[in-house]
């Protein structure tokens, strides 16, 4: 086995086995959330949703690269496998915490150009990196919403995630950021006030 790919099994094979610490920290959620893993639930989910968003906007923008959405979305979270999944409230009190990811990531030693993807991604150098931005939170809101329905109390997270992606919406312009919110919007619809109090129903988004 070559070292690169030794490097990417190790990789993926600690990330497997990272719980999401925001779910920990809650606590009065499902065991499901206890056991969602960075590597699994959370970056599968990101990779798809990035996939779907960058198809789309290509349709309106021949420049924007589907496969490199998704070639970022599937490594931006590996630098988790050197510090774990550090929570939101720990991360804001890091004035630089986007460095110190971006040097984690380098210690990594993928080839330069996924090093220069997460770099786009990091720091929104890119549509394709702000793409997946916004895939990252809407996969966190996402799971949120899915857990009010089973009866959790997922509210403040769900909130504070939905006024997120908001604001995320509103940097795309022109009609790629048309095509983006069109595709979006349907997910904010079938999460709203209704999946805080427990009571939406079960069809999931179209």
């Amino acid at each position: 086995m070559s070292s690169l790919i030794g490097g990417v099994v190790n990789v993926v094979n600690t990330i497997l086995n990272i719980p999401r610490i925001g779910w920990l920290q809650r606590g009065g959620v499902p065991p499901q959330a206890i056991a969602e893993s960075v590597g699994g639930d959370h970056v599968l989910l990101t990779s798809y949703l990035a996939l779907i968003l960058c198809n789309s906007a290509h349709k309106v923008d021949s420049d924007i690269n589907a496969d490199k959405c998704t070639s970022m979305a599937l490594i931006h979270d590996a630098h988790e496998a050197l510090i774990g999944n550090v929570s939101n409230s720990a991360r804001s009190l890091i004035s630089n915490w986007r460095d110190i990811e971006t040097r984690l990531f380098d210690e990594l030693q993928f080839p330069e150009e996924l090093r220069n993807y997460f770099r786009e991604y990091r720091y929104g150098l890119s549509i394709e990196g702000r793409i997946v931005n916004l895939s990252d939170k809407l996969a966190t809101l996402i799971r949120a919403c899915i857990y009010a329905r089973a009866g959790y109390d997922t509210k403040e997270l769900i909130i504070n995630y939905k006024e997120l992606i908001e604001k995320l919406l509103s940097e795309f312009t022109g009609d790629v950021g048309q095509v983006i919110s069109n595709t979006v919007k349907p997910i904010l619809s079938w999460c709203d006030d209704r999946a805080i109090t427990h009571t939406l129903s079960n069809e999931s988004p179209q």
